[in-house]
């Protein structure tokens, strides 16, 4: 399995594979899960899907006419991937600095403040 870090285009199709709730998940079916602003071309996605395939995100499967994919990496375990990688590289490993960060950055609401509080409790 990768561990690296996907272009954007190539984390939108994968989230795209991931939303789908039957898998393996037809192009069709991919394409239907895209964000409409792109205007991407059938072409186009098929190009990102050979590259996630070729990088080991996804396994490609031809059946008949149409090929279908199943992806290799979860999208939790992708992220906790992302998120190991950010705090490494920007934080220094710190939870502290970066919940810092997000503080002074953010308008957080009084709800998420007491989810939080929650999962520390936890």
């Amino acid at each position: 399995m990768s561990q690296k870090r996907l272009p954007d285009t190539e984390f939108l199709v994968m989230k795209a594979v991931w939303q789908c709730p039957e898998l393996p998940v037809s192009t069709h079916d991919i394409m239907k899960h895209l964000p409409n602003d792109r205007g991407w071309k059938p072409q186009t996605v098929l190009t990102l899907l050979k590259r996630l395939a070729d990088k080991g995100f996804l396994e490609s499967e031809r059946k008949g006419k149409e090929r279908f994919y199943t992806p290799i990496i979860s999208e939790a375990d992708y992220l906790a991937i992302e998120t190991d990688n950010f705090m490494k590289r920007y934080k220094g490993n710190s939870i502290s600095s970066l919940v810092r960060t997000f503080f002074t950055s953010n308008d957080v609401s009084a709800e998420e403040l007491e989810e939080l509080r929650h999962l520390l409790e936890e």
